[in-house]
């Protein structure tokens, strides 16, 4: 589930332009209060692909550099979770 600040984000749009897929469908969201709070994460992606539609993958740094750029944005709390239990376990069996 993605917060309102990291849709727009990564989808590169301001908050008008996120109410109107809202309100179009093509997004949708949960809210709680009558606010959008969560979104999940394969619809964005999704809607992603559909507003820009995706160049053929070329042998470019620029792609490769902003497909990671993307993965670590989505992943980076899991990936340094997975870091630190690595850590901990070692130091446990260390002692």
């Amino acid at each position: 589930m993605l917060s309102l600040e990291e849709v727009k984000n990564f989808l590169e749009v301001e908050s008008e332009t996120l109410e109107k897929y809202l309100n179009d469908g093509k997004l949708h969201a949960y809210k709680i209060g009558g606010t959008y709070l969560r979104f999940r994460k394969e619809e964005v992606m999704n809607l992603k692909g559909e507003i820009k539609p995706q160049k053929k993958r070329l042998s470019s740094r620029g792609s490769f550099w902003s497909s990671l750029r993307d993965f670590w944005r989505f992943n980076n709390f899991y990936i340094l979770s997975v870091i630190l239990v690595v850590l901990a376990i070692a130091l446990f069996v260390k002692f």
